[in-house]
């Protein structure tokens, strides 16, 4: 979980004590918004659908089109190229 959407669990968390006088912990909420959530399957995946596709992602783009080092096998390499020596 990002750091922003933690922050923004918190205050929720918070938010329940002080304005409703629940106390629930934040794994406890955690698991009311997945059990929310499988419970209103349609609009959680209303939500899903309306994120940008996967194929948008940078990570994913990333790992579509790795950058070439122009080695074969950059796992047995990387020592070599990172740090100019190999300890093989």
């Amino acid at each position: 979980m990002d750091k922003k959407r933690k922050k923004e669990l918190e205050r929720f968390v918070a938010s329940l004590i002080l304005e409703e006088g629940v106390k629930l912990t934040l794994q406890e909420v955690l698991g009311l918004m997945v059990d929310f959530s499988l419970e209103n399957r349609d609009e959680f995946l209303k939500r899903v659908k309306s994120l940008p596709p996967l194929e948008q992602d940078p990570a994913w783009q990333k790992l579509r089109n790795p950058d070439d080092w122009g080695v074969r096998d950059a796992s047995e390499k990387v020592d070599e190229y990172l740090y100019g020596r190999s300890d093989t």
